[in-house]
């Protein structure tokens, strides 16, 4: 290896963080500074950036362990895009955002023990494990203990942090039921840590959803990751889920843009909405048909929910209130006092939609093909229907008044799945099938 290549490497390592020194002005910043005296590290700086209405809300949140935090924008940059997928991703929780200041000597912090060249290059490398610790038993509890967290935690780390990321992956596998490494030096110790980690991650009976990147424009990080992902893909079981991404484009600096949130969308398939059963039902299907989507969707989510170790089923709170009835509804409009704020269990809306199929007619399939009746006609037309027996007009009238409440959407599933059905519903009263949206948060 030519000194210029090993002089470029060693400067990419040292050089990220390059806002470390910058003062903090908690008054002018999204997140809360937390001190951590450490019984082996000292004193230690962690900032804490909790979701949008955190403080007036009961809701618990899963954690993402941003390394680097003294890098100011691309800590920030973490925050926004953790923010922004929340808000625009179907399936994607918003996150209490954990970000590790390192010490004084942030090599010594993120490498393990050198060997080969490194020995030379990085002489106080050596402190993964002891920083590791410091996360898992002393940064993680302080957090659990001050905010409303849940056991869904990720780590993410970039260049020497996305190296730590992956030895946590391979050292102590079970610690992250996620983890993203960006652009991870494996080059490190003269690229043996490649098939080290590769063979340890593969051989691991814990099976973290792992995510790697790498940019082209990277050079030495681009080869070896390539080489970890193909090792790792070539020998891991099947029960084991691992994911790598190329952005041929980037350079080192950039390659956290497009990694963090692509790490994101795969660390939370499992939960994605988009993938659910119910999203793809006809619009012309009938009761049955619909009804098993949503039992299949309930089942996909809850196991997905659980290999994350976040809820298996939509509840917002201890005790979910009752679905009101229709007449109740009704009567709150009347009184323009407006809907309460009722949450729901995924598994509670379901019982009590199907309450509603003992008086649907059974024609078996719902598309409005009968004449509307004179009756209130004019009324209906103004709201785009097109027709319906007075049977029909009657069931889904009622059913879609126990469907219009935007309040039971304290989980994203809930109200994806109330979508779908009210299109059907509404179908089923002859009207035109209302554009779908894709839920937003609230």
């Amino acid at each position: 290896m030519s000194l210029i290549t090993r002089v470029a490497r060693v400067a990419v390592l040292v050089t990220l963080p390059v806002s470390t020194a910058v003062a903090q002005d908690s008054s002018r910043t999204p997140w809360v500074q937390e001190v951590v005296n450490s019984t082996t590290l000292g004193k230690r700086v962690v900032y804490v950036a909790s979701p949008d209405g955190y403080a007036h809300g009961i809701e618990r949140y899963g954690v993402l362990v941003l390394l680097d935090a003294g890098d100011l924008p691309q800590f920030r940059l973490g925050i926004a895009q953790a923010a922004y997928l929340a808000d625009n991703e179907p399936g994607i929780p918003p996150l209490i955002v954990v970000g590790i200041v390192n010490g004084a000597d942030r090599l010594h912090d993120m490498l393990p023990a050198a060997t080969g060249s490194s020995v030379t290059e990085f002489k106080t490398a050596g402190g993964a494990a002891a920083f590791a610790d410091f996360i898992v038993g002393e940064v993680l509890p302080m957090v659990r203990a001050k905010y409303r967290t849940l056991p869904m935690t990720i780590l993410a780390g970039h260049s020497a942090g996305g190296l730590f990321a992956v030895d946590v992956a391979a050292t102590r596998p079970s610690a992250f039921p996620a983890i993203i490494a960006m652009s991870p030096a494996l080059w490190y110790n003269d690229s043996s840590l490649v098939v080290t980690y590769a063979d340890a991650i593969a051989k691991s009976t814990a099976r973290p959803r792992l995510f790697a990147a790498s940019g082209g424009l990277e050079s030495d990080i681009d080869v070896t990751t390539r080489r970890f992902a193909q090792r790792l893909d070539s020998i891991m079981p099947a029960s084991h889920t691992f994911a790598y991404q190329r952005y041929p484009n980037d350079t080192h600096a950039l390659t956290p843009l497009s990694s963090l949130p692509d790490g994101l969308r795969f660390v939370f398939a499992p939960v994605s909405l988009r993938d659910l059963p119910i999203s793809s039902v006809d619009p012309t299907a009938d009761s049955a048909t619909v009804f098993s989507a949503l039992s299949a969707s309930e089942a996909s989510y809850a196991t997905g929910a659980r290999s994350l170790l976040l809820p298996d089923a939509a509840r917002a709170s201890a005790q979910p209130a009752r679905l009101p009835p229709a007449r109740e509804v009704k009567e709150s409009r009347a009184s323009d006092r407006g809907v309460p704020a009722e949450r729901q269990t995924l598994s509670e809306v379901r019982q009590r939609l199907r309450q509603p199929r003992r008086w649907l007619p059974r024609r078996g399939r719902y598309d409005g093909g009968h004449r509307a009746t004179s009756e209130g006609s004019s009324s209906r037309a103004r709201d785009g229907c097109t027709g319906g027996s007075g049977n029909e007009r009657q069931a889904g009238e009622a059913v879609a008044e126990e469907l219009s409440l935007g309040t039971l959407a304290d989980s994203r599933l809930i109200e994806w799945i109330l979508i779908d059905l009210k299109a059907l519903l509404h179908i089923a009263k002859g009207c035109r099938r209302p554009q779908r949206r894709v839920p937003t948060a609230g």
